[in-house]
């Protein structure tokens, strides 16, 4: 467990704590007294950059698997159009009967 200090009303993390917990040196921690003590929560900027870091990873392991070779972002798009419509159209129906 990592050790922090205190200095009058000043408290001193670790590097890597703090920076696990907030993303530039002037980030402000959100402090909570709890049972046990005090909880050190993210910043919310923080929490953004680690969703976005999440969902880096997450997006670095998707690949194109339709036919090759590979349409246009335009073809794209119209075919995603026409699903996306096609789905409507087939909830609506639904919906009437």
């Amino acid at each position: 467990m990592p050790k922090v200090h205190l200095h009058g009303n000043q408290l001193t993390l670790p590097d890597e704590l703090r920076r696990s917990l907030t993303v530039a040196d002037d980030d402000a921690l959100d402090a909570e007294e709890v049972d046990e003590g005090i909880l050190l929560k993210r910043s919310p900027a923080a929490q953004r950059a680690a969703g976005l870091a999440d969902l880096r990873a997450a997006q670095s392991g998707v690949r194109y698997a339709g036919p090759q070779p590979r349409p246009s972002a335009e073809v794209e798009e119209q075919q995603i159009a026409d699903m996306l419509a096609g789905d409507k159209a087939d909830k609506q129906g639904t919906k009437e009967r």
